[in-house]
C-alpha cells in the first residue's frame, strides 16, 4: 500500500513537468528530388532587380516573406540588369546605382564591356565603341559576375542539399528554400582579403575571419529558376521575360575592337621569329 502511494506522488509530480516540454519542432518537407537550379532554355531573357547592399545590414529573409519589413530599404541603392541569352551568345544591360548603363557582351570566348552612359536609347555611340574594354570571357568566384561556362547565375554555387532549408510560397508559387553564408567582396577584393589574413596570421597577429553575410535564395519547384535571392542587405527579384525572336548580333561598331584584340593574341602566341 505504501508503495502504490509512493507511486500515485511520483506520477503527479512528474505529470506538470511533462506538460511543460516544448513541443517538438515541425518537421521540414524532404528536399525534392530533381536538380537544385536549372539554366535557362538558350533564347531566354531575365531581369534581376537590386535592392540595398550586401553590408547593408538588413536581415536575410525568414520564412516566404522575402526579406524583412518595408521600411528597412527606402532610399536604398538599386541596380538593374537584364540578361539576353540566345544560345552561345549572351549580352547584359546593366545599370548601376548612379543610374549609368552599361552593355557586357559575351561572345566567342570574348567579354566586350561598353559604358553607353545615362541617358539616351541603347544604342552604342561610335565614340563609345572606340573604349570599349575587351578581353577573355571571366565570371563566377563571387555575388557579382556570371560565369556563364557553368551557369546563368551569379553567387548561387553555395546550393546544396546541405544548405536546403524547406519549403515556401512566395508569390504563389511553390519554392524550395536554401540558406548559407557567401562573401560580400568581388573576386579581387576576396584575394586581397585572404592575402591579408594569411600574412598577418603567419606572424602572429591576430585579425579576423573572412567576411561573410547571410544568404537566403528562394528557387521556383517548377522550373527550378530563382525567383528571390537576398545577400545580406541586399535583396534580388527575377523575372523571366519573353523569347527572343532572333540571335544577338554584335554591333558593327564593336566588331574592329573585337578583331583588333583577337590580332594582338595572335601576335603574341605566334612563335619568335629567327635572330637572322
Amino acid at each position: 500500500m505504501k508503495m502504490k502511494l509512493i507511486c500515485i506522488f511520483l506520477f503527479g509530480c512528474a505529470a506538470p513537468l511533462l506538460g511543460q516540454q516544448p513541443a517538438p519542432a515541425p518537421t521540414m518537407a524532404p528536399l525534392p528530388p530533381g536538380p537544385l537550379l536549372k539554366r535557362t532554355p538558350d533564347y531566354s531573357t531575365w531581369t534581376i532587380t537590386s535592392k540595398g547592399t550586401p553590408l547593408g545590414g538588413a536581415a536575410p529573409a525568414a520564412n516566404g516573406t522575402a526579406g524583412g519589413g518595408q521600411g528597412q530599404q527606402q532610399g536604398a541603392p538599386v541596380t538593374q540588369l537584364t540578361v539576353v541569352k540566345t544560345g552561345f551568345t549572351k549580352l547584359e544591360y546593366y545599370i548601376d546605382a548612379n543610374g549609368q548603363r552599361h552593355e557586357i557582351w559575351h561572345i566567342a570566348g570574348l567579354r566586350i564591356v561598353v559604358r553607353l552612359g545615362a541617358a539616351g536609347p541603347l544604342i552604342i555611340p561610335e565614340s563609345a565603341a572606340k573604349t570599349a574594354l575587351v578581353c577573355p570571357d571571366y565570371g563566377g568566384g563571387d555575388i557579382y559576375s556570371i560565369n556563364f561556362a557553368a551557369s546563368d547565375f551569379a553567387g548561387l554555387d553555395w546550393l546544396s542539399p546541405s544548405t536546403y532549408a524547406g519549403m515556401v510560397e512566395y508569390q504563389g508559387n511553390d519554392c524550395i528554400v536554401f540558406k548559407g553564408s557567401v562573401s560580400p567582396l568581388g573576386q579581387m577584393a576576396q584575394a586581397e582579403e585572404q592575402s591579408y589574413i594569411a600574412g598577418n596570421r603567419a606572424i602572429g597577429r591576430s585579425v579576423p575571419d573572412a567576411v561573410r553575410v547571410p544568404a537566403v535564395a528562394y528557387v521556383d519547384l517548377a522550373s527550378r529558376l530563382p525567383v528571390f535571392v537576398q545577400f545580406g542587405g541586399e535583396k534580388c527579384t527575377f523575372q523571366y521575360g519573353p523569347t527572343p525572336r532572333a540571335p544577338l548580333q554584335l554591333p558593327a561598331q564593336l566588331e574592329g575592337p573585337a578583331t583588333d584584340y583577337e590580332h594582338r593574341i595572335e601576335a603574341l602566341s605566334a612563335p619568335a621569329s629567327r635572330p637572322f
